[in-house]
């Protein structure tokens, strides 16, 4: 007899490979194999098993198969692009933020990743765009209103409009991470950021945590 673990590899192979839900394996002429039903839970935990031993592209086909079985589609999302962002992979994180912001066009957790990516990649209007929503919308959230002001400040010409988002950081958050840094180019306006955009993604993504 085969083990309940195998039994599950094989299911979950089937989802994974052609999608189909066997309720059976054929095993010699006459015997039958009962396969369990993979739910969508064990496929996402089996996709961050793998994301921590570092199989990433297996990682995200789990993932995958998890939100076509049903998984909450928030956390998918979320996932997906973290995966990939590990993966170095950041059009494929992008174009899974993408088709879950189609639906949810709110999620500004998911839009602050995808933010941090653009500015990443050094696509600066491409961030501005997607903080200038989040800050719209969300003009309580500290966070936003940093990585704001720094795409402003990569220009003289928008150091007024950074001043601004740095003032509204240190307002909302006077202790925060970045508090000191916003206070010194508040001080020293001409004075160039030491960073405005330009991060890998990975060091970005840290920070986004804050923003539920």
């Amino acid at each position: 007899m085969l083990s309940s673990r195998t039994l599950l590899q094989v299911a979950v192979a089937s989802v994974l490979l052609g999608g189909c839900d066997h309720s059976a394996v054929r095993r010699g002429a006459d015997t039958r194999i009962e396969v369990p039903a993979v739910t969508s839970d064990e496929l996402f935990e089996i996709g961050l098993a793998q994301a921590r031993q570092g199989d990433l592209l297996r990682a995200e086909q789990y993932i995958v198969a998890a939100g076509n079985r049903g998984y909450d589609e928030p956390t998918v999302a979320y996932w997906l692009v973290r995966v990939c962002v590990a993966a170095g992979r950041y059009h494929s994180a992008l174009d899974h933020a993408a088709r879950y912001l189609r639906d949810d066009p709110s999620n500004w957790r998911l839009r602050l990743i995808v933010a941090s990516i653009h500015e990443a990649l050094g696509e600066f209007d491409r961030a501005r765009l997607e903080l200038q929503h989040i800050v719209s919308a969300r003009p309580d959230s500290p966070l936003p209103h940093y990585r704001l002001a720094m795409i402003y400040a990569r220009q003289a010409s928008e150091m007024q409009r950074a001043a601004a988002h740095f003032e509204a950081y240190l307002a909302l958050d006077p202790e925060g991470q970045h508090a000191a840094e916003v206070e010194m180019l508040l001080a020293h306006p001409r004075r160039p950021p030491h960073r405005a955009g330009g991060e890998s993604p990975s060091v970005l993504l840290r920070e986004t945590e804050v923003l539920p």
